[in-house]
């Protein structure tokens, strides 16, 4: 059933060249003898459609190499073109009015043989282009493929970084507080617990919406709070339309942790830490800022960024390059201490169009 089906639908494809040939014939007015004529050529081509697939399947072991292949297509050019004039002048024999069969005058046999070679050139070009082309687009999809899971593979890793980082970090404030402050300490436990729960889930995903993100750091700065009590004051100001919006995971928690330690940790008076973010075009733009003392005057990016920092920029850097080294800047502000901006493209869960 599957044979017939193909036999149809080639019969009918070639017809419908036929036609689409016999088409500029029409306006020098119509002869329906053309018309058949184009029509039966088309078949002939039609019958020899098999016999061209099997060829082009015997070939594809040596399709690497260019000039064989075209040599052999060459000389089988020739006797394609033969069987295709003698099939043409057998189904034209049958009809009378067409005068012009290859069978009966020489020159009319010459005539269709170069029309039948042109034709045989120009099916072969059309396979071996779309072949060429759906392997371009099939390696294309491939190396895409390889690409995402070195990104996923290089993201795990810097995550795997993160994490022992993060833990060591708030495991030693934790236990800082056992002693002096035991209730302090079980808020700043149950917070951990809620926070590394919910990292858990996120796991195997390289990003989560703002709204997620922004739940975790509410359990670090929980943490946070209870160890600098007034000594810290936190600034949160977050466009709501933004909340749909996709970040990588533990994004703001090292970058909130670096400015604690350089805005509030080493001050008497203690000092602020302000996160926002909102949606300029295209990006997310968000801002973490702290008025500590501010970057030193020999400071620079790779040689005195901090684990966490070098991590958060790495990330972003892996999971969009198009944003180049405009993705993530640290820089002095005017009035003291420091900004950490970063942007990220714009694309939802699907749940909110951001």
């Amino acid at each position: 059933m599957a044979l017939v089906r193909s036999a149809i639908f080639i019969f009918l494809a070639w017809t419908c060249v036929g036609v689409f040939l016999a088409v500029p014939d029409t306006f020098t007015g119509f002869h329906w003898p053309m018309l058949v004529s184009k029509i039966i050529d088309a078949w002939a081509w039609a019958l020899l459609t098999p016999a061209l697939l099997l060829i082009d399947r015997k070939l594809s072991s040596i399709e690497q190499n260019i000039v064989r292949l075209a040599l052999l297509l060459l000389l089988l050019s020739i006797p394609f073109s033969l069987a295709h004039t003698f099939l043409t002048g057998l189904l034209l024999y049958a009809i009378p009015q067409i005068w012009w069969n290859p069978l009966l005058r020489p020159d009319f046999a010459v005539y269709f043989f170069l029309g039948a070679w042109q034709t045989f050139s120009a099916l072969v070009g059309i396979i071996y282009a779309f072949k060429h082309y759906n392997r371009f687009l099939t390696s294309r999809l491939q190396l895409e493929r390889v690409e995402k899971n070195l990104i996923a593979s290089r993201l795990n890793a810097l995550r795997l970084q993160l994490e022992p980082h993060f833990l060591f970090n708030t495991l030693n404030t934790i236990s800082s507080e056992v002693v002096t402050n035991p209730n302090v300490a079980q808020g700043m436990i149950g917070d951990l617990g809620a926070l590394l729960r919910q990292s858990l889930d996120c796991r195997d995903r390289t990003e989560i919406t703002l709204a997620q993100e922004l739940s975790l750091l509410e359990h670090y700065l929980s943490i946070q709070r209870m160890r600098f009590g007034d000594r810290m004051e936190i600034g949160i100001d977050i466009e709501p339309e933004t909340l749909s919006i996709l970040v990588p995971p533990m994004l703001l928690q090292p970058l909130v942790e670096n400015a604690i330690r350089h805005g509030i940790e080493g001050r008497l008076s203690g000092g602020k830490v302000m996160v926002s973010a909102w949606r300029a075009g295209d990006q997310l733009q968000i801002r973490v800022l702290d008025d500590g003392v501010g970057l030193p005057p020999n400071w620079r990016m790779d040689a005195s960024t901090g684990l966490g920092v070098r991590v958060a920029r790495e990330r972003l850097a892996a999971l969009y390059p198009d944003l180049g080294e405009q993705g993530f800047v640290i820089r002095r502000r005017e009035g003291g201490g420091t900004e950490v901006a970063m942007s990220v493209p714009v694309h939802s869960d699907g749940s909110d169009e951001a």
